[in-house]
């Protein structure tokens, strides 16, 4: 098996542990109920995934040319964009883990306001790289052959990845404006 499909289906893992991690985060925004340990372990599992997953992918890229003969190899927009996202997700994920604590130090300033923005922008990188992303592990998998159902995930994904950045962001600005007194 090539290092493209272990990466495709590192992706799929990742994915899938982020939106438990995501799905436990919301709910406790939602409820304020934290649980420390289920938000660390799920995070940091997301995180080993996600580290392991860009290597990977920079192997396959930049060293192996690992794309041949695969339908998706031209380098169009989609391509630059998934790659331009992947980047950002890597400058902007320590930020991410240490956010808290700086919302918490920053609250009642600018400093706020940037921590929060660059949060939503974490969100906003992170829901288009996997929008981008998702069917083409499909493909690479071979478990996605035909063009048009392609497209139709792609718009579903796209749909799914757009709410999930709404909720994230909605709910976990509000929540942390609640409970740094900015709201």
């Amino acid at each position: 098996m090539t290092i493209k499909k272990w990466n495709a289906r590192l992706s799929l893992l990742t994915i899938l542990l982020l939106l438990i991690h995501e799905g436990y985060q919301l709910f406790a925004y939602i409820t304020f109920y934290y649980n420390p340990t289920l938000s660390k372990v799920s995070g940091y599992a997301v995180a080993g995934c996600f580290v392991l997953h860009a290597i990977l992918s920079v192997i396959g890229v930049a060293v192996l040319h690992d794309a041949k003969g695969v339908a998706y190899k031209r380098l169009n927009i989609r391509t630059v964009l998934q790659r331009v996202s992947a980047v950002l997700l890597i400058l902007l994920l320590p930020l991410h883990i240490f956010s808290f604590p700086m919302l918490k130090s920053s609250a009642g300033s600018f400093g706020y306001v940037m921590v929060e923005a660059v949060q939503i922008i974490f969100y906003a990188t992170l829901f288009c790289h996997v929008a981008l992303s998702f069917s083409n592990a499909l493909v690479t998998l071979g478990w996605l052959s035909d063009i048009k159902k392609k497209r139709v995930i792609d718009v579903i994904d796209l749909i799914i990845c757009v709410i999930m950045l709404i909720a994230v962001s909605v709910i976990i600005t509000t929540t942390h404006a609640k409970m740094f007194g900015q709201g």
